[in-house]
């Protein structure tokens, strides 16, 4: 087994244990690939029906991006072709991770967009998360009906499904997911209190950069806008 082989199947076991740990996926739900280094037409990608728990790096199948199986003992996840069609059509991505957490799964199906309340939010997504369009699990419907909500932003809700993020590298993408599902558990709890407040647009554009400059050949961050007013005085007497 190549080294790197066995190193980005290591890997996908580290995060899909994450998923588990941070409660974004249950059982055996969600999925997640990773471009091997040196061999960016192949992906290591979480099997299918595998409790996360007993994985071993022989269990993580390799595949190309036409989906046809390089190495392996088991059978790639049901949801492969929205990895490998992602990944063929966006060189840039070196990991998606895909998550069923219980707010993403709020969100998608009530189809909603979760707005950029939260900074953390934008330098992890790229600003406001959309719902895409309902999509027919393991159908190339899951890269199409995407592909608009994944433009400039590093998160989408699958209507009625649950979330898909991706990223420069899998650890880049893990962070997205993660933060999605947390600032969408502030969104519904702020609905909830009838009171929701976005960032300023300029606010939101300059943090976003920092996302957008994780990619290969990406221009850095942009600078930052002039700072808001803020109150009279922010110093106690």
């Amino acid at each position: 087994m190549k080294d790197t082989w066995y190193q980005a199947r290591r890997m996908v076991i580290t995060f899909a244990r994450k998923l588990q740990a941070e409660r974004l996926v249950y059982s055996t739900a969600g999925n997640i690939s990773i471009r091997i280094p040196g061999d960016p037409e192949l992906l290591a990608v979480t099997p299918s029906s595998m409790q996360y728990d007993f994985l071993e790096p022989g269990d993580v199948p390799v595949v190309d991006l036409d989906g046809e199986l390089v190495d392996g003992r088991t059978r790639p996840t049901s949801e492969l072709l929205m990895h490998t069609l992602i990944c063929k059509r966006r060189p840039e991505i070196g990991s998606i991770v895909h998550t069923h957490g219980k707010a993403v799964m709020t969100m998608a199906n009530l189809g909603w967009t979760l707005p950029p309340i939260l900074t953390g939010l934008c330098e992890a997504a790229g600003g406001a998360v959309y719902t895409s369009p309902y999509s027919q699990p393991g159908t190339v419907q899951m890269a199409d009906y995407t592909e608009a909500a994944l433009r400039d932003r590093g998160a989408t809700f699958l209507r009625y499904h649950g979330l898909l993020a991706y990223g420069a590298d899998v650890e880049h993408a893990f962070h997205t997911a993660s933060v999605v599902e947390g600032a969408c558990e502030v969104y519904l709890t702020l609905r909830q209190l009838g009171e929701v407040h976005e960032l300023p647009a300029p606010q939101v554009e300059w943090i976003a950069s920092y996302w957008r400059a994780q990619f290969p050949g990406a221009p850095g961050p942009i600078p930052p806008p002039d700072p808001l007013p803020g109150p009279e005085s922010v110093l106690a007497p």
